[in-house]
């Protein structure tokens, strides 16, 4: 048996909506709390829901950490790690005589 919430997704808009939120995510990986994602979305119990929907996929993860207002809670995406910039050394294959 199906759930309220899951009907309210399956749309071909909660598709895109659900992708509009993680790709918010994606780009402030860490840095963005379910308040940001209300203020920039606007509708609360969507984003409530695609963060819920994101989570279970296990595309995002929350991440506690200090905020402005305290401790908070922060997404982090998890899907598509970034890219760590690492330093490769070269080693010499000269031998000492």
């Amino acid at each position: 048996m199906a759930t309220i919430q899951q009907f309210k997704l399956r749309g071909n808009g909660s598709s895109r909506f659900i992708d509009r939120v993680y790709a918010i995510i994606r780009n402030r990986s860490g840095k963005v709390t379910s308040k940001d994602l209300d203020q920039m979305i606007g509708n609360k119990q969507y984003v409530r829901l695609a963060i819920t929907r994101l989570t279970v996929q296990g595309r995002i993860k929350r991440v506690r950490g200090f905020g402005k207002m305290g401790i908070e809670y922060f997404y982090k995406d998890i899907d598509h790690p970034q890219q760590q910039k690492t330093r490769r050394v070269k080693r010499s294959t000269t031998s000492y005589c």
